[in-house]
């Protein structure tokens, strides 16, 4: 089954590997975020764009979707979504259910009153970048079958989209006395509004520096999540070089520590210059000038 529409929606091939599509992912989402992106159409792009990478983000739905489109990644074959942000796992139901029929057609027996385990859930819990990289505490309301339910739910440090925790027993109501049913929190996570991006546990930053720190060199108060750090640039740095500062990144959601944060640094070149900036920046012309070996031509 030649399924691309979502490969087409993060604008990358079907043979992209992981990284690729992590990457197409962030640059997407945060070009179309609502709260970065007020055009007509752009939060639906968001909307297309995060469905997309839900599915292809891990390998096991991706290899689902890559043989049995949409529904496959879903866990079952047309799963109707719930109210309160959750939505029922699979389309057939319990798998033990199917066990049961192949028992009864093979000679097993079919016990319609033993117990039964409840349908699971899903909840879609939004982050901001913060909120992802620090964790934190949030009551959630949902429906489960039986009327509104609270639980408290504790984020772990370091999640990303599309990541899920597990809660025991905290779906439907069970058949026959059967187990509840568990409730998969599955996150998605804004992109910052302070410029970082991630890849894992590490943050990267894109800071502007202006000629004469780039020639000179400087020290200068950078942002991290942690707070703003300070930054000793060289003299004679060039654009794109990246700074790393150990242990200023996200934590490792499994294992210890944290992640670094990198510096890009790109130099910003100013689009007007006053009367006493163009003098100066033509005198050092005239002295750079000065110092080259002249040709044949220039003697002439």
């Amino acid at each position: 089954m030649n399924n691309t529409e979502f490969y087409d929606r993060l604008g990358v091939e079907k043979n992209a590997s992981q990284d690729d599509i992590k990457k197409a992912y962030r640059k997407l989402s945060k070009k179309y975020h609502p709260d970065l992106n007020h055009d007509a159409g752009a939060e639906e792009k968001y909307k297309e764009v995060q469905e997309a990478f839900e599915t292809l983000g891990t390998e096991q739905k991706r290899a689902q979707y890559d043989q049995f489109g949409p529904a496959g990644a879903n866990g079952g074959f047309g799963g109707q979504g719930g109210p309160g942000g959750y939505q029922q796992q699979g389309g057939f139901g319990d798998f033990s259910d199917l066990g049961d029929i192949f028992s009864q057609m093979f000679g097993g027996g079919f016990d319609p009153n033993r117990p039964r385990k409840g349908q699971d859930l899903q909840y879609r819990m939004h982050l901001s970048f913060e909120e992802a990289v620090f964790g934190k505490e949030e009551t959630i309301k949902f429906n489960r079958g039986d009327g509104p339910h609270e639980i408290k739910v504790t984020v772990p440090a370091g999640v990303e989209t599309g990541q899920q925790m597990r809660l025991s027993e905290q779906g439907e109501a069970g058949a026959n006395g059967g187990p509840r049913g568990d409730l998969f929190v599955v996150f998605q996570v804004s992109p910052s509004k302070d410029g970082f991006e991630r890849d894992g546990a590490d943050i990267y930053l894109e800071q502007a520096i202006d000629f004469v720190q780039a020639a000179l060199g400087t020290e200068m108060q950078v942002k991290s999540v942690h707070g703003d750090v300070n930054l000793k640039i060289p003299a004679g740095t060039q654009t794109g070089t990246r700074f790393r500062l150990r242990g200023k990144g996200a934590p490792r959601l499994r294992g210890t520590g944290h992640g670094d944060q990198y510096v890009v640094v790109k130099l910003d070149v100013p689009t007007k210059l006053n009367r006493d900036q163009k003098k100066a920046l033509e005198a050092y012309q005239e002295a750079t000038d000065g110092t080259k070996k002249k040709s044949f031509f220039d003697k002439l």
